[in-house]
C-alpha cells in the first residue's frame, strides 16, 4: 500500500487519468479565449476516424516555426480538446515566448555552473565545448531554488532560418516542454515527461528487463474502460511496465489491427500507477490516429509503408503478470498536492544525477502555465523510437 501523503499547497481536484488542480470544464473556460493569442486555429475531433473511439483532438497552428499540428488524447472529448490545445500552446511559447538570452556569448567554464555541459543530452559528437561562446537563460532550481543558467538554445525552438548561429550538436527539443494550470503543475508534468524518455532509453528490440502485463487483469476502472474499447474494436493490445530507477511507475503500451497492421505505440510515467497506465494506453491510440489523420509533420518512419505491410499478426508475448502483482509494486506516494510531489521526485533526480533540475519559466499569462525542464545528467529516448521486442 501507497503511503499517503497530505500537505496544504496547489491541491489536487481531478484525478481521472491525469492529477490537475482544475477540473476540465475550468481549465477549458480558462483557455479557450486565449486560443486566437497563440495561434491555434481550429481544435478538430479525429476520434471517428478509427474504430477504437477513445477521444483524439488535433489543435492547428498555421503560422507555427516546428509542429503546426498538435494532438491531445484523454478519457473524455473535453480532455483530449484541452491536451492538444495544451501541447499547441507549448510549442508556441518555445518558438514565441522564449524571452531573449540573459547572458549572451560566455563559455561555460567562466560562468562556474553546477553542471558540466558534457552532462547536457547533446547528439554524440557535437562541436559544443565547455570553452564554447553560448547565450544562456536563467531558470530556477527545483531543490535549492536558486537561480541557474541553461543555454538558451536547449529552450527555444525555431525552426526557421535565421542570420543567428546555432551551436552545432545541442538539442532543443520539446522534452521536458509542459503547460498547467500553473507553475507547479506545468514543472511537475516536465519532470515526469523527462524521467519518461530517460526510462525509455534502454528498450530494445531484445529482452530489455520489461514486465508484460495481461491487459484483463488490470482493475484501475478507467484504464479498464479504456482497454475495454481497444479489445471490442477487435484491436491486438499489449502493456509491459518498463522498470526504471526513480520509483515511479513507467508503461509502455501497443496497438495493433488487421486494419492498420503497424504497432502503434505509447508510453506514460508518473507517481500514480494509474496516471501512468492511463497516458501509455491514450497515446497508444493517438499514435494510431496521428498516422491515420496524416496531419503531423513529423511522422515516424514506421508509418510511411502501413499500405504495403502484410496483415499477419507478428508473435505476442504470452508470459504475462497480473496488474495487480505490478501495481503493489510499482509506483510511488500517493501525493494531494502538486508543489509535494514536485518537491518529491525533484530530489530523487539530484540524489541520482548530483545536479538539480531546472526549470524555465516561459509562462505569457496569468491564466496557466508553460515551462521548460532542463535536467543535466540524464539521456533520452528519441521520441519516436520505443522498441518493441521480438518474441
Amino acid at each position: 500500500m501507497a503511503e499517503q501523503i497530505v500537505t496544504a499547497g496547489t491541491r489536487k481536484s481531478f484525478f481521472t487519468g491525469t492529477h490537475r488542480t482544475r477540473l476540465p470544464e475550468h481549465t477549458w473556460e480558462v483557455m479557450r479565449p486565449h486560443l486566437s493569442t497563440y495561434g491555434v486555429t481550429r481544435v478538430a475531433d479525429v476520434t471517428g476516424l478509427d474504430v477504437i473511439g477513445i477521444p483524439v483532438c488535433m489543435a492547428v497552428r498555421p503560422l507555427a516555426r516546428t509542429l503546426s499540428v498538435s494532438q491531445g488524447k484523454g478519457h473524455s472529448l473535453l480532455l483530449a480538446k484541452i491536451s492538444a490545445v495544451m501541447e499547441s500552446i507549448e510549442l508556441w511559447h518555445a518558438e514565441y515566448g522564449c524571452p531573449p538570452p540573459d547572458v549572451r556569448d560566455v563559455p561555460a567554464v567562466d560562468l562556474g555552473l553546477p553542471y558540466r555541459l558534457e552532462q547536457l543530452d547533446n547528439y554524440p559528437g557535437g562541436l559544443v565545448g565547455d570553452r564554447t561562446p553560448l547565450d544562456w537563460l536563467s531558470g530556477r532550481g527545483l531543490v535549492g531554488g536558486s537561480s541557474l543558467l541553461v543555454p538558451h538554445h536547449m529552450v527555444h525552438m525555431a525552426r526557421n532560418l535565421t542570420s543567428d548561429w546555432s551551436p552545432l550538436g545541442m538539442r532543443n527539443g520539446s522534452n521536458g516542454l509542459a503547460s498547467g494550470n500553473n507553475v507547479p503543475e506545468a514543472t511537475l508534468h516536465a519532470v515526469y515527461e523527462v524521467l519518461e524518455r530517460n526510462s525509455l532509453r534502454h528498450l530494445t528490440t531484445s529482452l530489455d528487463g520489461r514486465v508484460n502485463i495481461d491487459p484483463a487483469s488490470v482493475e484501475d476502472p478507467a484504464c479498464a474502460e479504456l482497454i475495454d474499447k481497444i479489445l471490442d474494436a477487435d484491436a491486438v493490445f499489449e502493456i509491459a511496465m518498463v522498470p526504471n530507477r526513480w520509483g515511479i511507475a513507467c508503461f509502455v503500451a501497443y496497438v495493433w489491427s488487421h486494419d492498420f497492421p503497424v504497432f502503434s505505440v505509447g508510453s506514460g510515467a508518473h507517481a500514480s500507477v494509474g496516471v501512468a497506465l492511463s497516458r501509455a494506453i491514450t497515446e497508444s491510440v493517438q499514435s494510431r490516429l496521428t498516422a491515420i489523420s496524416g496531419t503531423r509533420d513529423d511522422l515516424a518512419p514506421m508509418y510511411a509503408h502501413v499500405q504495403r505491410r502484410s496483415g499477419e499478426l507478428p508473435p505476442v508475448p504470452r508470459d504475462l503478470a497480473s496488474f495487480a502483482e505490478i501495481s503493489s509494486e510499482g509506483g510511488g506516494p500517493e501525493f494531494d498536492d502538486v508543489e509535494a510531489e514536485l518537491a518529491w521526485i525533484s530530489r530523487r533526480i539530484q540524489d541520482f544525477t548530483g545536479v538539480e533540475p531546472i526549470a524555465v519559466n516561459l509562462s505569457t499569462s496569468e491564466d496557466f502555465a508553460v515551462v521548460k525542464v532542463v535536467a543535466p545528467g540524464l539521456r533520452f529516448a528519441d521520441r519516436h523510437v520505443v522498441p518493441r521486442p521480438r518474441y
